[in-house]
């Protein structure tokens, strides 16, 4: 809407409506051709835009599929909006069942109505009546700057839980769900012929065995196999297949029951976790009767699941879960570690460290942990800063980096890269709530605790040679002098001696 053309080149017919492209899926071209449009000086109200969209659906969008327009305007149009019914434009947005989102300059959730423009009254009576939904310009940047995962229904993992000679049956989903690769990594190499222009082709790679005599071998002369006791013990594929464990069914087994305290944090195997509900409403009963059971007596399930027939066994611990908000009772799924993977880290005994710190000392690092604390009120204005630090709402500031370079280079590919975007740095920051919070504690701790600064220990061990190297090397001279000296010594008490043998024999015989 907006063109400065006064004929329609689009289907649906309305003067000043251009049509970019057919319906499709976005790419890189229609980004482009998106960063090409310029604005006009052309007027268009946006009850007009909701008929041409809806219009242009009704042509292009042939298969059952979600439909939705994603509308940009100020609300704020000159003519008389009188003319257009709240009640046509919703009845022609329920038809065709296409939602609405509007993205416009003001907030108008807490605008009473006498503030708003009869253009923005219109739109939220629209909007309240179909659960549209309404951004400000801000919101909706910062709600699309992060590439986020697509929203997918989990696959549910259903198991009958043994509990002695009861079975409940049981619904497991992940509650974290696998990461959303990068795209692959493609190798690409140029080639150009004498008839066709360079073009880019993949490269593949090919698998070449060579033993140390350098002979290549194929694939179908390759056994593989293990190093065991200092000898490669080879295993074909047939013996691997018999490796693997043929009786294993798929089950949920609880073994027994601990008190919490026995399976600490440092226990905890899996990088995430399952929910446990009941399967369907028979298993309601006893599967709830189970949970608070468990809360009352504060313990943990000891449980063996194999996953699916005919694979290993694995440990795993079921913790209630009660006290959510929002949420149903459930049992959280966490893995064990087998004997061979717990490595236990020794523990320094801390009492008499304690016993070191004053009372001041003390109070200002319980004062610098209150200081750190997130609010919880969800009144507090600085709610919204501390929820990036609920699991699962932070992005991973090096993947959305990853997707800029990448969108960068597709978009222009011959400019440099562009560097990391503040609003990732940000994401790293302390936020200034509880920079200006523990700011004076940490004040008071420099002032209370007094760091010597020692060098690495390798660094220290080469300066005290180098010291040992430095104090021989002075004591050469003197050790030499004092040899010298004692040397001169010695041919005095020479020269005496020589004094006292000297006599005339002559003299002694005439005598």
């Amino acid at each position: 809407m907006g063109s400065n053309s006064s004929t329609s080149d689009s289907i649906t017919g309305l003067d000043n409506a251009q049509e970019l492209c057919n319906m499709q899926t976005g790419n890189w071209d229609l980004i482009k051709n998106i960063e090409k449009l310029q604005s006009t000086n052309q007027i268009c109200s946006w009850m007009d835009a909701i008929y041409a969209a809806v219009e242009y659906i009704k042509h292009e969008c042939v298969d059952k599929c979600e439909r939705k327009i994603i509308l940009l305007s100020s609300f704020n149009e000159e003519e008389n909006v009188d003319v257009y019914q709240a009640e046509d434009i919703i009845e022609i947005l329920n038809s065709e069942a296409v939602s609405l989102i509007a993205i416009g300059e003001r907030v108008l959730h807490d605008t009473d109505e006498d503030f708003q423009t009869p253009s923005e009254a219109l739109l939220m009576k629209v909007l309240q009546q179909i659960n549209g939904q309404y951004l400000t310009f801000e919101h909706a940047m910062s709600d699309v700057r992060f590439y986020k995962r697509p929203s997918t229904k989990p696959f549910p993992w259903r198991c009958l839980m043994e509990l002695g000679e009861l079975c409940i049956p049981i619904t497991g989903i992940s509650k974290m769900p696998s990461e959303v690769k990068l795209p692959e990594m493609v190798l690409m190499g140029k080639t150009s012929t004498s008839n066709t222009p360079d073009k880019e082709v993949p490269i593949k790679n090919v698998a070449q065995w060579m033993d140390n005599n350098r002979t290549i071998h194929t694939e179908e002369d390759i056994i593989r196999g293990y190093v065991y006791g200092g000898k490669a013990i080879p295993v074909s594929d047939e013996a691997k297949k018999a490796m693997t464990p043929k009786n294993n069914e798929k089950s949920y087994k609880i073994h027994g029951f601990t008190m919490r305290e026995n399976v600490p944090m440092e226990y905890w195997l899996s990088d995430g976790s399952y929910v446990i509900v009941p399967a369907n409403e028979t298993a309601s009963a006893p599967f709830y009767s189970l949970v608070q059971a468990m809360v009352e007596k504060n313990v943990v399930a000891i449980v063996e699941k194999v996953y699916r027939a005919n694979t290993e066994a694995n440990m795993v611990a079921l913790f209630p879960s009660v006290d959510v908000e929002n949420e149903p009772w459930c049992l959280i799924e966490i893995g064990l570690p087998f004997e061979r993977d717990y490595g236990a880290i020794a523990q320094k005994p801390l009492k008499g460290v304690m016993n070191q710190l004053s009372q001041e000392q003390d109070n200002a690092m319980d004062d610098l942990l209150r200081s750190l604390e997130l609010p919880d009120a969800a009144d507090d204005d600085t709610i919204s800063s501390s929820e990036k630090y609920l699991p699962g709402y932070m992005p991973d500031p090096g993947t959305q980096h990853m997707w800029d370079v990448l969108t960068a280079r597709a978009l222009n590919p011959d400019k440099p890269l562009p560097p990391i975007a503040d609003d990732l740095l940000n994401l790293l920051e302390q936020p200034e709530f509880i920079k200006a919070k523990c700011k004076p504690v940490t004040e008071r701790i420099k002032n209370l605790f007094f760091l010597e600064k020692k060098k690495p220990l390798r660094k220290r061990k080469i300066q005290e040679d180098d010291n040992k190297q430095s104090d021989a090397n002075d004591d050469a001279p003197m050790t030499q002098a004092l040899k010298e000296e004692q040397r001169d010594t010695g041919n005095n008490d020479v020269d005496d001696i020589s004094d006292l043998c000297s006599f005339d024999f002559d003299d002694i015989v005439s005598t």
